[in-house]
């Protein structure tokens, strides 16, 4: 099941890059890219040039200003402005894969987003993306803040106080998740 957190991180994250939308622009057919991918992928083109979306190859042409021509896609600007908010205002918590690799400077670090359950680490939707697809099956990851419920879940399974019973529940528990 999709949670809230899922869906906006699907809807904020372009589909060339891979990595949350930067000046996110939309397509003629509605498909919504980052700027900066956009003149990667069409580098070649000119205003005026007929192209193919990269999503559903439908066909449109560069305005004449170029793709920055294109409109900018505030209603997902918004999306990534809010979630950018929530995150920050809920948490402020670092995220420990970014923050190791910023050497410890919490100033250069995303905030995190999510909770990797197998990790046991604290991620932002960057850093996250990876355990949602890993070889041994995706890693269980819960919004941030949903944590401690799925702690408490996993802390009774390991110290065995648990009946039948109770597997199920945090089964269920933790798939939804």
């Amino acid at each position: 099941m999709a949670t809230a957190a899922s869906i906006a991180t699907d809807l904020t994250t372009c589909s060339i890059c891979l990595e949350e939308f930067d000046n996110p622009r939309s397509l003629p057919c509605l498909h919504a890219f980052c700027l900066e991918c956009l003149q990667g992928y069409f580098k070649d083109k000119r205003p005026g040039d007929e192209i193919g979306c990269p999503m559903c190859r439908k066909l449109f042409q560069i305005p004449s200003a170029g793709l920055t021509g294109f409109p900018h896609n505030f209603v997902i600007q918004r999306l990534i402005d809010d979630k950018q908010v929530s995150s920050e205002e809920v948490h402020g918590v670092p995220c420990v894969v970014c923050l190791e690799e910023s050497d410890g400077s919490s100033e250069r670090t995303a905030t995190a987003t999510v909770y990797c359950v197998d990790c046991k680490q604290q991620l932002c939707e960057r850093c996250s993306r990876p355990h949602r697809r890993m070889a041994g099956g995706a890693h269980r990851l819960t919004a941030l803040g949903d944590e401690l419920e799925v702690q408490e879940l996993i802390q009774l399974q390991a110290t065995g106080s648990y009946d039948k019973h109770n597997i199920n529940t945090m089964k269920i528990a933790i798939d939804w998740y």
